[in-house]
């Protein structure tokens, strides 16, 4: 699929269910898990979503069917959710939501990824993320693991100039 095909625009709560869709499919890919969309787990997730600030969501919509094909979450400096519909990896769309998170967040974003996930280590890497911690996350928002090393998490930092060495 093209990224040129979808526009970046603020979320509407009506954007909800097919946005938790795309994100579950998208991380459940990511690492490596049984692709399902339970209806106990949706209504879960859908209810964890509607707490965020919708001003901080932005989601990437398909011009041609109107599909919700990838979201960001940023909070500041704090990247808390970037997930692109598997479909749509690789086009570019995520470094579109960096370069836009950049010029709202251009002293610095702080984000968390999974270890477990090497393709959005590799990507944030690529676009100036440096590794600056590494730990456990929260196994109360990760019901799906089973063993602690399913949570262990790297903290990364994106500033502009600056050298983490």
């Amino acid at each position: 699929m093209s990224s040129s095909k979808t526009q970046i625009q603020s979320y509407r709560v009506e954007y909800g269910l097919e946005t938790v869709k795309m994100w579950r499919r998208s991380f459940q890919r990511a690492m490596g898990l049984e692709e399902q969309n339970r209806l106990s787990e949706l209504v879960a997730q859908l209810d964890y979503f509607s707490t965020i600030e919708p001003a901080s969501i932005r989601v990437a919509v398909e011009t041609e069917n109107a599909a919700i094909v990838g979201m960001m979450v940023l909070s500041g400096s704090a990247l808390d959710h970037l997930y692109i519909d598997v479909d749509y990896q690789g086009c570019g769309l995520g470094s579109r939501f960096l370069r836009l998170a950049k010029e709202e967040s251009p002293a610095g974003i702080e984000l968390y990824t999974f270890q477990k996930n090497r393709g959005a280590r590799n990507f944030y890497e690529s676009h100036g993320f440096v590794e600056i911690e590494r730990g456990f996350a929260d196994d109360q928002s990760n019901p799906w693991a089973t063993r602690k090393d399913e949570l262990a998490d790297i903290r990364f930092r994106w500033a502009p100039d600056v050298s983490y060495v």
